[in-house]
């Protein structure tokens, strides 16, 4: 999610209305100093409070077994590492491609670039996309991939690009106003959320052409389906109850508006913002301004509380089940808005498959 830093001030203040959780089992990230190495994109580390609770991730045994679904134990439930350190004007999407690699993207003055991070968190420009944010992987290679423009409904300048796996980008679509999150349908197609154009869900085909899926979902954001590809979850970030929404979907794997349940609200000032899912069905949500991330049943029938899973993260934004050799698959890799860091979160269950 990019936001204007005068909107997100507004949201700072009533942190006090965000719930309690769900359970006892509230994981605060463990206290010790970073000691990853920076990038080249690395400058002074805005955010003090993260690398103060985070372990070091050179410091730690990974307690692997050699089998790459297996999880690692090296960390408790909500535990928090640092995995890398240097984006110094902070980091939006993540996603780990077809390659068993993590890409992240950055802009800086419209300015937006792809990165490839291996396990050992070196990294290399992968991409060029402008104003890149969201980005989706495709089991082919490559990503889809949200271009935000100058992020403001009046101005429709926002695209969607295709990157191969050599990392050439291709437009693939324009007039949506600010494109936000990307995740793919299940025939390949994208959806794409616009949290500045306040209620619409878009779906781009093959061939650019543009459509709307949703109407009627405030300020919408991460986006995800269920296992088992029976529900559709959205984020919606600029609103009083900062919820995220299900929806079953039709035989094509759309989401029926009609079906809207809100099943978490997370309240006032808490910016929901990019989800993942694990393989349970358990949603996450990346909650931006209490640096939180939240996770909620994303079966159950009815609204529910949530259980708080990380805190102390700074601004996380997107969120990506850890995929490929020498990566965690039972942990979830974090940007970070207004950081310089990608984290990782240990949750102790697989992700999703996302193909």
């Amino acid at each position: 999610m990019r936001t204007s830093t005068s909107l997100l001030l507004v949201l700072l203040a009533p942190l006090a209305c965000t719930p309690s959780a769900g359970t006892d089992d509230e994981a605060t990230a463990s206290s010790s100093e970073s000691g990853t190495s920076d990038a080249s994109t690395s400058e002074t580390d805005t955010t003090a409070s993260t690398s103060e609770t985070a372990t070091d991730t050179s410091a730690t045994e990974t307690g692997t077994t050699g089998d790459p679904d297996a999880c690692w134990t090296d960390l408790a439930f909500g535990e928090v590492e640092v995995f890398h350190q240097g984006f110094a004007d902070g980091s939006e999407g993540i996603a780990f491609g077809a390659d068993g690699l993590l890409y992240v993207t950055t802009t800086v003055d419209g300015d937006g670039t792809i990165w490839q991070l291996d396990a050992a968190a070196n990294i290399v420009e992968f991409a060029k996309v402008p104003y890149a944010l969201g980005l989706a992987p495709r089991s082919e290679g490559g990503f889809a991939v949200a271009s935000i423009g100058v992020n403001s409904p009046a101005e429709i300048d926002g695209a969607v690009y295709e990157v191969d796996a050599d990392g050439v980008a291709t437009l693939l679509a324009e007039g949506i106003a600010s494109p936000n999150f990307v995740t793919l349908a299940p025939d390949g197609s994208v959806l794409v959320s616009d949290d500045f154009d306040d209620t619409r869900v878009f779906r781009v085909d093959a061939q650019g052409q543009v459509s709307e899926v949703l109407t009627n979902v405030p300020t919408p954001n991460g986006m995800a389906y269920s296992p088992d590809g029976a529900y559709f979850y959205v984020a919606s970030t600029f609103t009083p109850l900062g919820q995220l929404t299900r929806y079953e979907v039709d035989d094509a794997g759309l989401p029926i508006e009609a079906t809207a349940l809100e099943i978490l609200q997370l309240g006032p000032a808490t910016t929901p913002d990019g989800i993942a899912v694990d393989i349970d069905g358990m949603v996450y949500v990346a909650a931006n301004v209490p640096g939180q991330i939240w996770r909620v049943d994303g079966s159950v029938s009815e609204l529910s509380e949530g259980e708080l899973v990380a805190e102390g993260l700074g601004s996380p934004a997107s969120l990506a089940f850890g995929r490929g050799p020498g990566f965690d698959p039972c942990s979830i890799y974090v940007t970070q808005l207004f950081g310089s860091q990608v984290l990782r979160v240990a949750v102790g269950v697989r992700g999703a498959p996302l193909h």
